[in-house]
């Protein structure tokens, strides 16, 4: 952030410079005393009209009484009439034509000109207030500066952010064939990044960040980092033109990309390559701990009018995954083997576009129980896509597609709007069964996600009650204050949150205690782990206890075996969520489920028979 408001001051700056050379220093107040129209418009006709009477006394009135010729007496007569209506007029038409001038300005940064000079000056009541114009404008501009600036800066290393990086490479597609858009992208991916961050907290990862890209421009690019591209203008307003100089960004997470125009030399590519990987081995030195981290990456290139820059983060993606497959710690570059893998990902994308626009995917659900009584509180909607030629796709392939190609924010929205239609159905039904449902982080980093999420709710008339938004850890974590915000907003609404994966990130317990939330939900590897390692045991105890100590409910996900569900019974979980109970299934199957489980009936009674034989 501080690296944010250096970049924003240096514009401000930058901008006060420029104004205060078109703007003239005012040496005394405008539109006072003399300066002031009304008294300038009240002294010139004060003085014409005593010009015309002196005209008339002195001139009119002796000729009439000598008998002069009605022509002379006329002409004076016309004369001191026309005279001061000419002098008015054209004072009045200079007057006017600076209100003009200030006007056509004014129209110009209505039009979206900020940069327009308001070139009036003028010591009357016009003047000052084309001052006030000038102090509005930079005001403006000053704001539209901050903006722009955190709109497409990293609030964390202060690089250009994804934003940025999408921006340059639509505007290269644009421009396709230009030699100016032509070039190499690297896909860095730290190695390790992870266990530091769970480690150290986000602070210490927060800090590993900043030393990593540091050193990735200084001493693998050689470069200082006001030598590297930020594309945008002096407004922080994004460049329609193609970068010339290195673009490093910082992409999501620990996640880098670096934009090199006109780099398309092999070796000069292995060369920089070979660079990050060895300054990114060195140890850093993190609040006295000295750490090591590793690097892979992958590398893409435009090299003919026919490739598609667009096209270059993917291809740059999968070489990073296949670099990361075969050992980490290494670079790949694109090449015909994982062309196959380019197309069939980007086929996937282009069927995903037209699955969520023609309404294809499908939900499944997963039942959760209360842990003592075994009766459903509720489900968890899971999307599903079977796919008209390739058969059942896993979220996990086509979600990780939706938010490298933009297509997240459509894609929750269409789980939404299903979740909710599902919702007022089960409740028309006589049957209001509360919906849990997963927000990505992609989705949730948007500022307008929890109007957005209202607004479905409100469009489909389900009451906020029966839908439980799923946040993980990591992503309330990675902005505690955006998220608290964004939580409040929905909690204030009636909606339901819950913190889902808990256990295995690093969590600030003092924060976590004044996030307004209602549902921890269990981590399946602390789940996994019960009977055989009594550490995730006792963790998973103190998480109930200091969740019930806070208020808030607890569910374990991915319960699959008799002991796993006794243990988390005796230790009072409240609720319980996995396979032992029920698969994810279509709505329908899961109404058949809650029909064969009513009370007395099915084999969940069978269950609370042996677990109370067993306890």
């Amino acid at each position: 952030m501080k690296l944010i408001i250096a970049r924003y001051k240096t514009r401000v700056m930058h901008l006060a410079a420029h104004a205060e050379s078109a703007v003239p220093k005012l040496k005394k107040i405008k539109g006072k005393g003399l300066n002031s129209i009304t008294i300038r418009f009240t002294l010139m006709v004060l003085v014409f009209t005593t010009l015309c009477i002196f005209l008339q006394y002195y001139y009119v009135f002796p000729l009439m009484e000598s008998g002069a010729s009605g022509v002379w007496v006329m002409g004076i007569v016309i004369l001191s009439i026309l005279l001061p209506a000419a002098i008015t007029y054209f004072a009045a038409n200079k007057l006017t034509g600076t209100i003009r001038e200030l006007n056509k300005s004014t129209d110009a940064i209505a039009a979206g000109d900020f940069d327009r000079p308001v070139d009036v000056d003028c010591a009357c009541e016009v003047g000052s207030l084309a001052d006030s114009f000038r102090a509005m404008v930079d005001r403006l501009n000053s704001n539209i500066v901050r903006i722009n600036t955190l709109a497409y800066t990293d609030a964390v290393t202060g690089l250009p952010n994804r934003a940025v990086v999408s921006h340059v490479l639509e505007l290269a597609a644009r421009m396709r064939g230009s030699a100016d858009c032509k070039g190499a992208l690297m896909f860095i991916d730290l190695d390790g990044f992870k266990r530091i961050n769970d480690t150290l907290g986000h602070d210490g990862g927060d800090e590993l960040l900043r030393q990593v890209s540091q050193r990735i421009i200084e001493d693998s690019f050689n470069l200082t980092r006001d030598q590297i591209e930020n594309c945008t203008t002096v407004f922080g307003e994004l460049r329609q033109t193609c970068p010339e100089k290195l673009v490093f960004a910082r992409f999501a997470g620990d996640e880098f990309v670096a934009i090199m125009p006109g780099e398309s030399r092999q070796d000069v590519l292995e060369k920089y390559a070979a660079d990050i990987l060895r300054a990114v081995n060195r140890p850093f030195l993190i609040s006295d701990n000295e750490l090591r981290i590793g690097a892979s990456i992958g590398i893409a290139q435009v090299t003919t009018s026919s490739d598609d820059p667009r096209q270059l983060l993917i291809n740059a993606d999968i070489a990073m995954y296949s670099a990361k497959e075969s050992g980490k710690n290494q670079y790949r570059f694109f090449d015909e083997s994982l062309k196959n893998i380019a197309i069939e990902r980007s086929q996937i994308e282009v069927d995903l576009r037209k699955a969520i626009e023609q309404d294809m995917l499908s939900m499944h659900y997963q039942p959760k129980l209360n842990t003592q009584t075994l009766q459903i509180t509720g489900v968890e909607a899971l999307v599903r896509w079977e796919h008209p030629q390739k058969g059942t796709i896993p979220p996990s392939r086509f979600v990780e597609i939706a938010e490298q190609c933009g297509l997240m924010p459509a894609l929750g929205a269409s789980i939404l709007r299903m979740v909710a239609r599902q919702a007022h159905a089960w409740r028309e039904a006589g049957m209001p069964i509360p919906i849990a449902v997963n927000v990505s982080p992609v989705q949730f980093e948007r500022s307008g996600i929890a109007n957005e999420i209202l607004t479905i709710l409100e469009q489909h008339t389900v009451d906020p009650l029966l839908v439980e938004i799923e946040l993980t850890e990591s992503m309330i974590m990675s902005d505690f204050a955006a998220a608290k915000s964004r939580l409040e907003q929905l909690r204030e609404a009636g909606a339901q949150t819950s913190i889902d994966d808990f256990g295995t990130g690093y969590s600030n317990l003092y924060q976590l205690s004044h996030l307004p939330f209602n549902v921890l939900k269990i981590d399946k590897s602390l789940i996994d782990d019960i009977g055989k390692n009594s550490k995730s045991e006792a963790i998973v105890t103190a998480i109930v206890q200091m969740a019930h100590s806070l208020g808030h409910r607890v569910v374990a996900e991915g319960v699959e075996t008799h002991e796993q569900f006794t243990f988390l019974r005796k230790a009072r979980c409240d609720q319980v969520q996995g396979y032992l109970f029920g698969r994810p299934m279509p709505a329908h199957a899961l109404v058949e489920w809650v029909n064969d489980h009513a009370p007395g009936n099915g084999p969940v009674n069978t269950l609370i028979e042996k677990i109370s034989r067993v306890a």
